[in-house]
């Protein structure tokens, strides 16, 4: 069995963005995204570029979702086959 020394973990490397940054978009994603209220997908999908995620075309965000950081969020649209 392997032993892993968690005293030696570090995340130095981890940053989720600036502190103003996260406010905005806590309050973005409850008003915007944690509500049952049917926004587009369109607006939705703006918010989020307008935050720094990458939203294929076509992508439906449904309503009551929750995003933490959507800086790091990178949706593409799902491709339909023929099958033949």
């Amino acid at each position: 069995m392997n032993i892993t020394n968690l005293a030696a973990y570090t995340n130095t490397n981890y940053n989720p963005g600036s502190t103003l940054k996260r406010t905005l978009w806590y309050f973005t994603n409850m008003l915007c995204f944690k509500t049952m209220l049917p926004f587009p997908s369109t607006c939705k999908a703006m918010l989020l570029c307008a935050f720094g995620a990458t939203v294929g075309k076509g992508v439906v965000i449904k309503p009551n979702v929750n995003i933490k950081y959507p800086w790091f969020l990178h949706v593409t649209p799902l491709k339909a086959t023929a099958h033949a």
